[in-house]
Parts: C-alpha cells; sequence; structure tokens
C-alpha cells in the first residue's frame, strides 16, 4: 500500500475513490478522466446556486449494492450520482491539505487519511501493521479495552461534520456556507437526496468524513483522559489501562462524547480483557504455519491438509473470512498441473460457504489458467451460488460468479437466469445484460430491468442501469428518444464516451476503509506487511 500525504485531485477522487472497491472490477469510474472539465464547467453555476440558497430542481439518489457483512447480516454500499458526488469531491480536493492536517491531530488514529496509490485516498498505516502499534502502545498496561460506534457510517449524522471542524457553536451560526464543514455537510447532503441521516458507504470522500468524527472524538477523548494510550481504525478503539476501574471509567466518557456526535457505542462488543491478549485469531496463526510444497503427492497431501483445517475453523469462526485466507495461500503456492484439478475442487466446495472468496478465486484462475482443461465443475458452483443468493436480493455474490462466468466463458441456464433478471441490483444487471449479449445466458424476460431505462431513473436510485444500458444498447431503447442525449449532465459523460461497465479494470481488494465494522473478520489483510 502506497499513501502520502500529498496533493488529492478531483480526478484522483472522481477515478480512483468513486466507485467501493468491492464490485467487481469492470464496474467502475475510470472512464469519466477526460469528461471532468466539462462536467465541472456544468456543474460549477449549480453549485453556486445551492450555496445561495436558490431553488433547484436536481436531487439525486445513490445506486445500493447488498454486501455480506459477515455470517446473515449484510451491509448496503451507495454508488452517489455522479453530478452530486462531484460536487462533493471537489470540495474535499479543494481543502484536502485542511482536511488532512485536521485528521492528523488524532493521537490514537491509525486510519488518517492519505493520498493513496490504489485508492484516491487510503488508511496511513495499512491493517496488517496495526498489531503492531497496539503492541507497542500496550507495553506496561495490565488491561485492554475494546470497542467500537454502532454503525458508524450508516449512523453518521451530516451535520455533525462542521461540529467536528468548528465546534457546535460555530457551525450553528454559519448560515452562509462560509465554513468548509458546512459546505462538506451539504454537498454530502446532495449525494444522497438531502439526507442528513448516514453518508453514503463507498466513496473515499465517505471515508475522510468518518475520520474528521472519528478525530474529533479523539481528540476530546485525550482531552478529559491526557493519559491514554491506545489506538483507533476507523470507529475500533483498542485502549489501555492500569485497572478495570480506569477502563470502565473512560468507556463511561466514551459514550458521553460518542453522544455528542449523535452517535452510540456498541455495548454488545464492547469489553474490557485483562492483558496480555492475542492479536490474532487462533486459525490465522495455525493456517499460516501449513506449507504447500511443490510437487507431486506431497502438494496434494498439503492442500488438502490446508482445506480441512480451514474447514474445520470456518465453522468455529463464522464472521471470519477464513476459507478466503485459504485461497489467498493456494494463491502465493506453486500448484502443478497433475493436481490442479483437485486444488480447484478444494476451492469450489470452499466458494459455496464463503463466495466473498470469488475475487481470490479470479485471481487463481488468471495464474493457473494454463492447467484448467474443463469448465463442468465451475459452471455448477456459479449456478449453484446465483440460484441461492439470486432469490435473497444478495447482489454482490451474484455479481461475482456472473463476473467469473465472464471471464471464463460459461454458459448458464435458462433456469438459473430467470432468477438472476429478478435481482434488482445495477451491477448484477450489467453484468448479466453483458453475458446475455455473448449469448452466455439465454435471453430471459428482462422486464424488471427495462422499467429503469427512462430519463426519469437517471437521477434515482438505478441511474447507473438507466445510463449504462442505455450507452450500451442493451435494453431495446427507442432510438429517437435518446433520453441520455437529452438530459444537459449526462449527455456530456455520453459525448466523452464515459462507460462505467467495460474493459477498463479496477482494483478490488483492498477492501478496507470504506464500511461500517470494516475490521470485523471479513477483511483478510496480507501477511507479508508484518512477516515479511
Amino acid at each position: 500500500m502506497q499513501t502520502s500525504s500529498g496533493n488529492l485531485s478531483l480526478e484522483d477522487l472522481m477515478t480512483k475513490g468513486y466507485f467501493p472497491d468491492r464490485v467487481i472490477p469492470p464496474v467502475n469510474s475510470l472512464g469519466m478522466l477526460n469528461a471532468l472539465p466539462d462536467v465541472f464547467t456544468y456543474i460549477e453555476p449549480i453549485m453556486q446556486a445551492i450555496l445561495e440558497k436558490k431553488p433547484n430542481k436536481f436531487r439525486s439518489r445513490c445506486v445500493t449494492h447488498s454486501v455480506p457483512k459477515r455470517k446473515h447480516l449484510r451491509r448496503s454500499l451507495s454508488i452517489p450520482n455522479p453530478m452530486h458526488q462531484c460536487m462533493a469531491a471537489n470540495e474535499v480536493a479543494n481543502h484536502w491539505k485542511t482536511l488532512h492536517a485536521f485528521c492528523a491531530k488524532s493521537p490514537l488514529a491509525l486510519s488518517i487519511p492519505a493520498h493513496g496509490a490504489s485508492r484516491a485516498i487510503l488508511p496511513l498505516h495499512d491493517l496488517g501493521r496495526q498489531p503492531l502499534f497496539r503492541a507497542q502502545r500496550s507495553v506496561g498496561t495490565r488491561y485492554l479495552l475494546k470497542t467500537d460506534i454502532a454503525r458508524f457510517y450508516p449512523s453518521i449524522y451530516t451535520h455533525s461534520i462542521p461540529w467536528a471542524l468548528h465546534g457546535k457553536t460555530a457551525a450553528r451560526a454559519d448560515k452562509k456556507f462560509q465554513l468548509l464543514g458546512n459546505r462538506i455537510d451539504l454537498w454530502t447532503r446532495e449525494t444522497q437526496d438531502k439526507q442528513t441521516g448516514g453518508i453514503p458507504i463507498g466513496p473515499d470522500t465517505s471515508f475522510l468524513v468518518g475520520e474528521l468524527i472519528g478525530t474529533a472524538l479523539d481528540l476530546e477523548l485525550h482531552k478529559k483522559i491526557p493519559s491514554l494510550r491506545g489506538t483507533r481504525s476507523i470507529d475500533d478503539y483498542y485502549l489501555y489501562f492500569q485497572t478495570v476501574s480506569e477502563a470502565e471509567a473512560a468507556l463511561a466518557v466514551l459514550h458521553g462524547i460518542a453522544k455528542q456526535y449523535e452517535l452510540e457505542i456498541n455495548d454488545p462488543k464492547t469489553e474490557v480483557i485483562q492483558l496480555p491478549d492475542t492479536f490474532e485469531p487462533p486459525w490465522k496463526s495455525d493456517l499460516r504455519s501449513l506449507t504447500i510444497r511443490t510437487s507431486g503427492q506431497p502438494q496434494a497431501t498439503d492442500l488438502l491438509s490446508l482445506f480441512d483445517r480451514a474447514f474445520e475453523h470456518a465453522r468455529n469462526y463464522p464472521a471470519d473470512s477464513v476459507l478466503t485466507y485459504a485461497a489467498k495461500q493456494v494463491l502465493s503456492a506453486d500448484i502443478t498441473g497433475e493436481n490442479w484439478a483437485f486444488c480447484e475442487a478444494l476451492l469450489l466446495r470452499a466458494a459455496l460457504s464463503e463466495p466473498t472468496m470469488l475475487s481470490v478465486l479470479e485471481d487463481i484462475y488468471d495464474r493457473f489458467i494454463e492447467f484448467h482443461k474443463e469448465n463442468q465443475a465451475l459452471t455448477d458452483t456459479i449456478e449453484s451460488i446465483c440460484s441461492y443468493h439470486a432469490p435473497l436480493q444478495q447482489g454482490n455474490e451474484v455479481s461475482w460468479a456472473l463476473w467469473l462466468a465472464n471471464k471464463m466463458k460459461i454458459s448458464i441456464s435458462k433456469q438459473v437466469g430467470d432468477r438472476i433478471v429478478n435481482v434488482d441490483d445495477d451491477i448484477v444487471a450489467l453484468v448479466a445484460l453483458d453475458l446475455i449479449e455473448q449469448g452466455y445466458i439465454q435471453a430471459p424476460k428482462v422486464s424488471l430491468w427495462r422499467g429503469y431505462a427512462n430519463d426519469a431513473n437517471l437521477y434515482e436510485d438505478h441511474w447507473l442501469l438507466a445510463y449504462e444500458a442505455h450507452e450500451h444498447g442493451w435494453l431495446g431503447t427507442d432510438s429517437k428518444t435518446d433520453y441520455v442525449a437529452a438530459d444537459p449532465f449526462f449527455s456530456i459523460l455520453q459525448s466523452h464516451g464515459v462507460r462505467f461497465y467495460g474493459a477498463q479494470l479496477a482494483e478490488t481488494d483492498s477492501y478496507y476503509g470504506y464500511s461500517d465494522d470494516e475490521t470485523d473478520g471479513d477483511y483478510v489483510e496480507d501477511d507479508s506487511i508484518i512477516f515479511g
């Protein structure tokens, strides 16, 4: 992970920092780059009118995409409309140094926002290095207070952004958006139909907003407890004390500070732990200790041991991505052609239980494609994942399965296709329509998706499908009524050939920094960061 505190541009935020990093790689905003000068020329007077509180008709809603949070729990990622997201990104880019400097004041934060390489903004310290900081800051203490903020991003009150930067009194007295915090509050609300409850989960601007509020909490906490030692990453606190009573007193203080910002401490996940504690779960130490030899029957035996242990650990730690970790072990090994079929079978069994590993599975197929001879086992797995998750409207699992089908040229049966077309998710729709056009899904009725292909939906929660399906010609819209060309904003994107689904592939493996409770279980860090 490469980060710096250097200059951050609007182009960075609207290309690398716009779409969530958990969506499939062909869905991204990299193609917006050349359109941005004309886009900003168009929106600048609209922004000025909004700042002057003049009546305007411009409202928009976010596309949402359901992803797994942990077993049986979901979160909704958001893709704001590009017109309003550009307004928010412009404010952040123009004042990046001020915002970065404020977050750098935190005495606790390990997730200080920094200018990144793979994303526009990334945490200063990689998740894999955080145990090192916790170890150092816990020396000489006896108890750990472990806690976090309940539903952090979804519960952020947007008016608390200026409270964090300027204080409540100054923020409330500013009626003309002279304060930076009030403008960030304004543009954040504009990205989500002017709502004050929660912020979109996915864009890097939201990661920054979360850090602004987290920094304000840290500063208040340190002011009340000057001797405080510990860390905060996003909304996860690890605080260290000499006695249980000190830890409990600090928890009471943190409760009070969070309440000032309309936030709540996550009591069910709060605990005081006597030190020393472990820095990683036992399953990870166990799986890391296993080696995969380089050839023949010894390699097959090692693969069997790895997945047997992984399956057992996955049952005992259902909230953790144990099987994804095992898949990454395979990705870094030198699998031979004679063991590929066996290895693939183990991976596909794991993928049914933990479909979030499909992004790693894609990388594995890329690496060992020369050994891959036939697709029947993969076809069965993809169809099983789609058949199970499509009726539950679990778009992330379905879209990743379909993207893998696209890459591997897998044909989907009509029975499964009929389930897929009822998933009310733009990401699923785009990759499925691509497969239909290529003939890999027998043409089913797409009436649900066709209903979104009109001008009214360009600013609603299916704007992505309304724009992209029209530009690809996937839903058979009437060429005489080009609703994209008739729209003053989206026609700019059209004139520059902007596509949000296509050949440009975005990175999708950071999985960190853009969602609530992100460090709980479902992120698998790169151990080489710690262990070399």
